[in-house]
């Protein structure tokens, strides 16, 4: 046996010794929730037991002393105490701690705001197939506090319920990903960065195999204030119809009802998905103007390709070559934007078209740009 294997042995015992003191029932029965594989940690260290029991002795705002518990299982200051089965009490801790270490840390500077109670319905949901199903408030507060998480009361206290640091806009994603009868987010900028690989342990495990290789926390994603996204987002208090746009689209944003569009080609492409009226798409096509004016030279705008065909010909005594065919969707998404190349020896000839009468319209290619690198601008 291993040094390694020894300490984390031994750790386990430790951990079984203090839980079937704290919770009263035997030392096998302790251990045996201690080893369990999905007690094991899966987005971090495995929970320690110890930790948990000193957080309700400790913490500046759960903490208690000796069994005079300021947390008990409904809630803060609640009037039933902890209510321990002896089968699976660690394992619903340990879990719900891997649920809320899924989130993004808040920062320093932000007062919680998601509310214990509606968190632990949420982590029920997520937690439906494992001994978590249920969850009480008190044992989502409690693992909210052993991991650390800021935890507040509400203005005027007197509540059983506290509020916990996870953010808001995540907590929003996930409610409406894994609770019944909720529209599922259709952008997933806001998905916690530990779901996926949690989902994908919990699977793993309910199969009896491992829980896997151990998760890495993706680094911050930093927003570019150059982008277009973050310019649109800054037009919102424009009192005009690219103000109206701006404010419909951050609000989109906000609730995971769309993803972001970063460049102009993306909002084209999530307008061709979206439904929207005609002067959201006149408001759309005058933001993107707007946008490529204050940029030298334009970069235009791209769109999706759709099709493409190749067709070899025998050529006219200069030898063979092909025929070529592109197809892209043209900015309104009902027509086609159509790329020609005629690669034949003493033939050659390269053209494009806008195959739609609202686009033609509209918009217009580049000057000075080859058939192949063409790009789009809005006629304003």
């Amino acid at each position: 046996m291993t040094s390694n294997n020894h300490s984390q042995n031994r750790a386990l015992q430790q951990d079984a010794r203090a839980w079937s003191e704290f919770t009263g029932i035997n030392y096998t029965a302790a251990l045996r929730q201690m080893q369990k594989p999905l007690a094991q940690g899966i987005l971090g260290e495995r929970v320690s037991a110890r930790q948990l029991i000193a957080t309700l002795e400790d913490h500046p705002l759960i903490g208690g002393t000796g069994d005079d518990f300021v947390l008990g299982e409904s809630g803060f200051y609640a009037d039933n105490s902890w209510s321990f089965d002896g089968e699976n009490d660690y394992i619903e801790l340990a879990l719900i701690t891997e649920a809320l270490r899924m989130f993004s840390p808040l920062a320093k500077t932000e007062t919680p705001e998601v509310g214990s109670y509606t968190l632990k319905h949420t982590v029920e949901a997520l937690l439906t197939d494992t001994p978590a199903a249920y969850v009480s408030n008190g044992r989502l507060i409690w693992a909210a506090a052993a991991l650390g998480l800021p935890i507040a009361e509400y203005d005027g206290g007197s509540s059983l319920n506290l509020l916990i640091g996870v953010p808001d806009n995540e907590h929003d994603y996930l409610f409406k990903m894994v609770r019944s009868g909720q529209t599922r987010p259709q952008g997933h900028h806001f998905r916690p960065p530990g779901y996926e690989h949690l989902q994908a342990a919990l699977a793993r495990c309910a199969a009896g195999e491992p829980a896997g290789d151990p998760w890495v926390r993706p680094a911050p994603v930093v927003e570019e204030p150059a982008t277009f996204h973050a310019w649109l987002l800054a037009q919102a208090d424009r009192d005009e119809p690219i103000g109206d746009f701006a404010t419909d689209y951050a609000e989109g944003i906000r609730t995971s009802a769309h993803r972001i569009a970063q460049t102009p080609d993306e909002l084209v492409l999530l307008l061709n998905e979206l439904t929207h009226s005609p002067e959201a798409y006149d408001a759309a096509r005058a933001a993107i103007g707007e946008w490529l004016g204050t940029m030298e030279p334009s970069p235009g705008i791209r769109t999706m390709r759709i099709s493409s065909h190749r067709e070899d010909v025998g050529g006219y005594g200069a030898g063979s070559g092909d025929m070529e065919r592109l197809e892209y969707r043209c900015p309104c998404g009902y027509g086609r934007i159509v790329e020609e190349h005629d690669n034949i020896p003493g033939f050659r000839e390269h053209s494009h078209r806008i195959d739609c009468g609202q686009c033609r319209e509209e918009w217009r290619f580049l000057e000075g740009r080859s058939v192949r690198d063409w790009a789009l601008e809005p006629v304003l």
